[in-house]
């Protein structure tokens, strides 16, 4: 049983001076920190009519935009990572001298990166086909990265059939990797039986958890980590509808678009309508099947994770993110700091 003894309070204080008061969180059950919500109605209707020819003018169309960007590491996994983190220190899972290790597409790697600003390091997971920006990102967050020839996104226990020969080499290529940011490879032998078949699955996710087990890390499990959705049922949510309501509307009356990376923002702001208004509103996009768009997941990839839960989405949409790059080319021209998964959001409204 935790007890007030097994936090480490010199990093929680610092943990909640430079990041936790930073992002957006309740205090006195009212959101503070919110990110802009801004009005895209304007915009969306004239990237419709330019630029697929499409003539919205008569709709009765009303479109915000959560922008998330103005968060620190720029993006809404900042969020989760945040909360999560917060979490782990203040039950005693976290101490300053741990280091942390996830798997991951990019965004939450570099909002765990935050944590190099309070002296904790942290260890990410990464394939090689993420794109040099986000390596960019990674590496100017200090964070300590091990890329791998395999892919982030297949879903946990998805068989990939990666032959034997492959994930030997990719065993070996982690050891020297580990080695060289100076974990022990004695350790990582003794369990090389279990690593090489987590490889033979593609199966990152649950290898970084197994290298947090066998070295003593601490591993946020984002996948299905419920703190995930969380966050976003009882801050983001409430967030969004605190600033509607200042502006005279309700989230009752809007359906929300987001794409799926994990499965904690529509899972957790599919429970906070379904608590607060009794319906289904959100609409979860996803690139059309075989495109690979950094960070988010195609519908079969999504398939079989812990937070994705179709049932309490109000509908699904395939979306060719080809035809959406157009509107991310408008808007990034019009000034507006949007990327792949916003592209992919507002496309599906035209």
């Amino acid at each position: 049983m935790d007890t007030n003894h097994d936090i480490d309070n010199n990093l929680l204080q610092k943990f909640e001076e430079q990041i936790w008061n930073k992002i957006p969180h309740l205090e006195d059950n009212k959101v503070v920190n919110s990110t802009p919500l801004i009005d895209l109605t304007a915009d969306l209707k004239e990237c419709a009519k330019s630029v697929y020819k499409l003539d919205l003018d008569e709709k009765d169309l009303k479109v915000y935009g959560k922008f998330d960007s103005t968060l620190l590491s720029g993006s809404i996994k900042v969020r989760a990572a945040a909360h999560i983190i917060h979490n782990a220190i203040v039950s005693g899972k976290l101490k300053g001298n741990q280091t942390v290790i996830e798997a991951t597409s990019g965004n939450f790697g570099i909002a765990l990166g935050q944590l190099s600003k309070i002296g904790v390091n942290v260890v990410a997971l990464v394939s090689r086909k993420l794109q040099e920006g986000v390596f960019k990102e990674l590496r100017d967050g200090n964070i300590r990265i091990m890329d791998l020839d395999m892919d982030i996104c297949p879903a946990p226990g998805m068989e990939n059939k990666a032959d034997e020969l492959a994930a030997k080499a990719t065993a070996g290529n982690i050891r020297s990797q580990l080695s060289e940011l100076g974990f022990n490879p004695e350790i990582f032998d003794i369990n090389i039986q279990e690593i090489e078949k987590l490889l033979a699955k593609q199966d990152i996710i649950n290898l970084a958890r197994l290298l947090a087990k066998i070295y003593g890390l601490f591993c946020p499990k984002q996948y299905d980590n419920e703190l995930n959705t969380e966050i976003h049922r009882t801050v983001t949510g409430v967030e969004i509808d605190q600033q509607l309501q200042e502006n005279g509307d309700s989230l009752e009356d809007y359906q929300i678009v987001c794409s799926f990376g994990t499965g904690g923002t529509s899972g957790g702001l599919s429970q906070y309508i379904a608590e607060k208004y009794d319906k289904k509103s959100i609409h979860v996009v996803f690139p059309s099947p075989g495109q690979d768009v950094a960070g988010i997941r195609t519908k079969a990839k999504a398939s079989g994770l812990t937070l994705y839960k179709p049932e309490t989405f109000a509908a699904e949409h395939e979306i060719d993110y080809e035809k959406a790059k157009y509107l991310l080319k408008f808007f990034v021209d019009k000034g507006h700091d949007i990327g792949e998964s916003t592209a992919l959001a507002l496309f599906s409204v035209i």
